[in-house]
């Protein structure tokens, strides 16, 4: 049985939605918009690294992959268009606190 610990986030100034045009299309932001996104989630989120992250939560979200040429980009999760962690390449996830269930902060 899984123990799914996704909550919805009360900030809505962060929702996705209101930055794209039609909410679904996530994948069409510019590299500024995606930075913004991601420097919005290393500012407020805590690091984890990547044992710390359950895979299970994380294959419900949605992905936004940084807008480059670069073959290990930034990725941003989504949670019902809300941002709940990024992954940096050979450096780990940093989660939006109390989005996504954070192994080693658990008690």
């Amino acid at each position: 049985m899984s123990d799914i610990r996704i909550l919805a986030h009360a900030n809505v100034v962060v929702n996705v939605s209101a930055v794209t045009a039609s909410g679904l299309e996530t994948d069409n932001l510019t590299a500024a918009q995606f930075m913004d996104l991601y420097e919005y989630i290393c500012e407020t989120g805590t690091f984890a690294g990547f044992s710390a992250v359950p895979w299970e939560e994380l294959g419900m979200c949605s992905v936004i992959h940084e807008p480059t040429d670069e073959p290990e980009g930034l990725r941003i999760y989504l949670w019902e268009k809300w941002p709940v962690a990024v992954l940096e390449y050979d450096v780990g996830y940093r989660l939006m606190p109390g989005m996504i269930t954070n192994r080693w902060l658990q008690s």
